[in-house]
């Protein structure tokens, strides 16, 4: 939830999702509980197993991120994601499309 008590709309939750994750592997891999994570504190709602995971096979099937298992020492193990040059590159360029959204949408 974002401040002042207000939420994304579910639409547009899904519409930036792709771009959101690869945003949020850019520092550093993690695995889909820890960008869920992440996403929320950004004030995304709860994000479902069964959206998150599907969009992250999609990201990794087009060469935006690749994925390793990791050791879960005691626990199960957990697929790590890593953003690829690619990734890097096709966030940089949507990126740049959102500036060009943003300043078309708040535009006087």
């Amino acid at each position: 939830m974002l401040s002042g008590g207000k939420e994304f709309p579910s639409s547009w939750q899904r519409a930036l999702l792709p771009m959101s994750l690869l945003d949020a592997l850019e520092q550093t891999p993690n695995h889909g509980y820890a960008l869920a994570q992440m996403l929320e504190a950004r004030g995304f709602s709860p994000i479902k197993g069964s959206t998150l995971y599907p969009a992250l096979v999609k990201l990794e099937a087009a060469g935006y991120m690749e994925s390793t298992w990791e050791d879960g020492d005691g626990a199960p193990g957990r697929k790590v994601y890593t953003l690829t040059g690619t990734g890097r590159g096709h966030l940089a360029a949507q990126r740049e499309l959102w500036s060009f959204f943003r300043e078309a949408v708040t535009r006087p």
